[in-house]
């Protein structure tokens, strides 16, 4: 058997192709589950709607990389225009397009799934095995300090001065030469991520991938040979052009958690459960300004965490509370989340190399759901909840005492207007932020649920093997599963997850 990448916008599509297993989505999840079938033997084929950038294609230019490697160019965005919604579009999914943060379930939220919902083979004991081989598939390390940059330390500095817990994050680059542009991909592959390691061994293995396909739906979902219909894309992924069948036995669908459920209910697979229970973990945005240079484009954008305020064992939650991780992005991206438009925006951005920014990702309650008109059309119905506003505000008030407390002239909370915080005494007016919607720039980079995985119909869309309720060997193996928030970085879960449910699925065919 022989494996290839094939880009369907510039080779002739196929009549129709025919395969043991159709993997659709070759991220974290979909990538996992290619390699380790391929490797069994097993005969794949992996359909991604993005295409292969690598190399010098990844010309570190905000526009032309946000166009190819980002879901609707990086302006997906909930119902409400509230919450930005970040999903990769490309061969290797949002290990490409992230900043390299390994951050496993943690044992307290293990705990809570098996406890609350059942998932005993997300019980520490049992899932250990597959959480340290997903940090070994990501050659994870602890950053190395020369490579903490000077806004990063910043961060550390101002937590350790107040006494707060921290610590440097694990990552998954090898050769990183501090080039700073992680968002938009690392064009010397210094990432360890699935495009580099999962997919060459499963194409190794015999699997075949196309790009530019996107699968449109997936029909006779309950027999035996199930058919995804599949529109290829011209080379910008603009336009759709030609149509071709994908017959398969088995079809895993790891598309992410807007998108997978979004396929499944256009296809009109599964019960009520599926495209509910949508987790966005919604992160805000605050920048310490200094009056010294700071330069946090240079190096590693996100090398430490303030983890002082987070839970990783709530009773009713599992991950609660709230994390501050250092960041920086690239110009475009910056610009677009300061509150200023015309000479004040361009003021503020003089600014640039004085910034140091940081995210302040609060994990939600299932609260959202996905949902398909029957024209196709998507919407993510999404409504912060009181708990998430009264979270941020306080996380809002310890970031910006931790960037005084480091040395900043003010803090920005770039809200609409504008919070501008110049000591520790102005720091309680985050108590007053309101979060009206679409008054705060709040990133989603981590979305989880809409197909929960469960022991009974009843309470989820897929079972505790990946398996849609009311279908024939259709799974799901991505974090549409997640019955609450697994961590506050879903890669390492998402292959964790991975290795487990193909591990369960190899035992079956």
């Amino acid at each position: 058997m022989t494996g290839a990448i094939v880009g369907l916008s510039k080779e002739a599509a196929p009549d129709g192709v025919i395969a043991e297993i159709c993997i659709i989505g070759s991220g974290s999840g979909g990538a996992t589950a290619a390699r380790l079938l391929a490797e069994a033997g097993h005969e794949v084929v992996v359909l991604e709607e993005g295409r292969d950038l690598v190399g010098t294609e990844r010309t570190q230019r905000d526009a032309p990389m946000y166009d190819q490697l980002y879901m609707d160019r990086g302006g997906r965005a909930s119902h409400d225009l509230s919450v930005s919604v970040l999903q990769g579009r490309v061969l290797g999914g949002g290990g490409v397009i992230n900043t390299c943060d390994v951050v496993p379930i943690p044992d307290g939220v293990l705990q809570h799934w098996a406890a609350k919902y059942g998932l005993e083979d997300y019980a520490p004991e049992r899932f250990k095995p597959f959480t340290e081989d997903a940090l070994a598939d990501l050659s994870a390390s602890r950053i190395p300090e020369n490579l903490v940059n000077f806004a990063n330390a910043k961060l550390r500095q101002g937590a350790e001065a107040l006494g707060l817990r921290g610590e440097v994050m694990l990552h998954n680059r090898v050769g990183c030469r501090g080039l700073g542009t992680c968002l938009i991909g690392c064009p010397i592959h210094a990432k360890q991520n699935p495009r580099m390691v999962a997919l060459p061994k499963a194409v190794e293995a015999g699997a075949r991938i196309f790009t530019r396909a996107r699968a449109v739906k997936v029909h006779k979902a309950s027999q035996e040979l199930k058919e995804v219909e599949v529109r290829t894309l011209d080379p910008g992924g603009y336009h759709e052009q030609n149509e071709i069948k994908v017959r398969a036995k088995i079809v895993i669908i790891a598309a992410n958690a807007i998108s997978s459920p979004q396929l499944l209910l256009r296809s009109g697979i599964g019960n009520a459960h599926v495209g509910q229970n949508l987790m966005l973990q919604p992160q805000l945005p605050i920048i310490g300004i200094f009056d010294e240079r700071i330069a946090a484009f240079d190096g590693i954008p996100q090398s430490y965490a303030v983890t002082e305020f987070e839970q990783e064992d709530n009773v009713e939650f599992g991950l609660w509370g709230f994390r501050i991780e250092g960041i920086m992005g690239t110009p475009g991206i910056v610009s677009s989340l300061l509150p200023f438009s015309g000479a004040s925006g361009m003021e503020g951005m003089a600014q640039y190399d004085r910034m140091a920014p940081s995210l302040l990702l609060a994990p939600d309650a299932p609260s959202g759901r996905v949902e398909v008109a029957r024209d196709g059309r998507l919407t993510i119905r999404y409504t912060q909840r009181d708990d998430h506003r009264a979270r941020l505000r306080k996380a809002v008030e310890s970031a910006a005492k931790v960037y005084l407390e480091a040395g900043a002239r003010e803090v920005l909370v770039p809200t609409v207007a504008a919070l501008v915080i110049r000591s520790a005494r102005e720091a309680t007016q985050a108590r007053q932020l309101p979060f009206a919607p679409a008054t705060a720039p709040m990133l989603s980079a981590h979305q989880q649920g809409t197909v929960r995985f469960a022991a009974s119909e009843r309470d989820g869309g897929a079972d505790l093997n990946g398996q849609v309720y009311g279908t024939r060997d259709v799974y799901v193996f991505d974090s549409s599963g997640f019955p609450s928030s697994a961590s506050s970085h879903t890669m390492t879960p998402i292959i964790a997850s991975s290795r487990m449910l193909t591990t369960k699925l190899l035992t079956r065919i």
